[in-house]
């Protein structure tokens, strides 16, 4: 044989090794999560479980290196070994991306070594093996599932950046820290509170979070575009994918497109958001009665939830105040929307103003945190984050009243009273409970 093949038969095989080896640190780590699992009587988990692509992906790496090490005999004589090289490289680099995500919770780590491994894949793919070789094919084959993992840790990411770190069920954290923390969430998730908190309230300070709340915005769409983009990917690939026989998966010649039964059932129709003087009834309001008698019977079922039964957060007394409130925020919202229609004589939509955004985010935010914050009580056991949520609410409030009265919405200064008669109750529900 000759020396220039034996060399390059070697290199495969020292890379070959090299990836099986960061593969079998990622399987001895699922097998040793299930055993913990498996030994733990009070962990109610079957096992660790695996993300969608992953549990594919575990089941064609070690075909697609046996299948390499069959191949490697029909290397030519002089032929470039770099491209196998540069595939297993890649391959390397993608396990190593849930290695990194797994053990060091390294989000970002494991999102850039994915996509350097995804973009080498994408170049070798244009590439033409020499030879008989199927291994180019077969990482071409596989790579979608590194990208259904990519999209999915680029979920992760954002989730993270938009919301901050869940807090342990620390019994410590007084009402005060509570107040911390819903603060920062509303920063994290409102870009117009913000940036009034980062640059003080303006009408400077509102446009410019007004435009990255519409830039996020977009950006979420074109996400949810690409969730569907991942989702039909996954079901194409599912439906494909014989467990028993990897290797038939491998040698199809293209994954045929599923498509459901009902996909064609739906009509799609558009929606005019925009608040109307009067609207028709919907053709399902008909089926009310049937509704009503679903309810009756579900509620004389012999089923009994009452150990899962929390406190309806609509008794809250906080939140029964708000509610009124709020419905006479919307309410002066749609007035005045109706009368710039009626100025403008275009009868085009026109989107709220910043100021107008601002204020049903703070009249919002507050009943979102009073309807969650039971799980929170109910985890520590005591009523720091309620007294968190009314001191947040107090917050939200003020700063309506403060708005109001900055930009001189007269027609409104009557719910900047409204505002502050009802933060004075919420004090004296503090000071008795």
């Amino acid at each position: 044989m000759n020396k220039r093949n034996i060399t390059g038969q070697k290199q495969v095989l020292a890379e070959i090794s090299k990836t099986r080896n960061v593969f079998i640190e990622l399987d001895d780590f699922f097998r040793k999560a299930d055993e913990n699992i498996a030994n733990d009587p009070d962990d109610p988990r079957e096992g660790i479980g695996r993300f969608p692509g992953l549990d594919r992906l575990m089941l064609l790496i070690p075909c697609v290196i046996n299948r390499l090490g069959e191949d490697i005999s029909k290397i030519k004589e002089g032929e470039n070994v770099a491209p196998i090289t540069e595939g297993l490289q890649a391959i390397k680099e993608g396990v190593n991306s849930v290695l990194a995500y797994y053990l060091q919770d390294d989000v970002d780590g494991a999102l850039n070594l994915l996509s350097n491994a995804l973009s080498n894949i994408d170049k070798l793919s244009s590439k033409k093996s020499q030879s008989n070789i199927r291994f180019l094919r077969d990482i071409a084959r596989i790579a979608p599932d590194f990208q259904i993992l990519l999209d999915m840790f680029e979920g992760f990411r954002e989730n993270r950046r938009i919301r901050p770190k869940e807090p342990e069920t620390d019994e410590s954290w007084s009402p005060e820290r509570w107040l911390y923390y819903y603060r920062e969430q509303a920063r994290l998730e409102e870009p117009l509170i913000a940036m009034v908190d980062a640059e003080g309230f303006s009408e400077a300070s509102l446009e410019k979070g007004m435009k990255q709340m519409i830039e996020e915005s977009e950006q979420r769409d074109k996400v949810m575009e690409k969730h569907f983009i991942s989702h039909k990917l996954m079901k194409n690939r599912d439906a494909a994918f014989d467990p028993e026989h990897p290797e038939k998966f491998l040698d199809l010649s293209n994954i045929p497109d599923i498509k459901d039964k009902d996909d064609d059932d739906y009509e799609v129709r558009s929606i005019d958001l925009r608040y109307e003087e009067e609207e028709e009834p919907e053709p399902w309001a008909s089926s009310l009665p049937e509704l009503q008698d679903w309810n009756k019977y579900t509620s004389e079922s012999s089923f009994d939830d009452s150990e899962l039964y929390c406190q309806n957060f609509e008794d809250d007394p906080v939140y029964c105040l708000l509610k009124p409130f709020t419905h006479n925020v919307f309410k002066c919202q749609k007035h005045d929307h109706h009368h710039r229609v009626k100025e403008s004589g275009s009868g085009e939509n026109q989107m709220r103003s910043p100021l107008e955004n601002y204020l049903v985010i703070l009249a919002l935010k507050p009943q979102a945190r009073i309807s969650s914050c039971t799980v929170w009580v109910e985890s520590v056991g005591h009523e720091a984050p309620r007294k968190g949520v009314y001191m947040f609410t107090m917050e939200c409030l003020e700063r309506i009243a403060e708005a109001i009265e900055r930009f001189s919405q007269e027609h409104l200064y009557y719910l900047a009273t409204e505002a502050r008669n009802i933060k004075k109750q919420i004090e004296k529900i503090l000071t008795v409970s």
